[in-house]
């Protein structure tokens, strides 16, 4: 079982505490990413996340009021948009 070795961080990164990225085009997008929240329907043409399988979400609509939570590093838009919070 893993051990969470700072609570005060996890209740930053979850809060979104440590600030977040308006994305509303098409280019793609890299950095370390805690959750995107879905502010209109979105596509994604990519999504890079630790423990997901490539392409999961290409061509899926997600609805406006989503979040995606997870490790991400990168992504790209079809159309939408999202606001992308930065992990700790």
């Amino acid at each position: 079982m893993a051990t969470l070795a700072n609570q005060s961080q996890a209740n930053l990164q979850s809060f979104g505490q440590n600030g977040f990225k308006v994305v509303t085009d098409t280019t793609a997008t890299t950095g370390d990413f805690s959750a995107i929240t879905i502010v209109a329907d979105a596509d994604f043409s990519s999504i890079t996340a630790t423990n997901t399988v490539a392409g999961s979400l290409s061509g899926v609509s997600i609805p406006a009021g989503t979040t995606i939570f997870g490790k991400i590093t990168g992504f790209q838009l079809t159309s939408g948009s999202v606001i992308a919070y930065y992990a700790v």
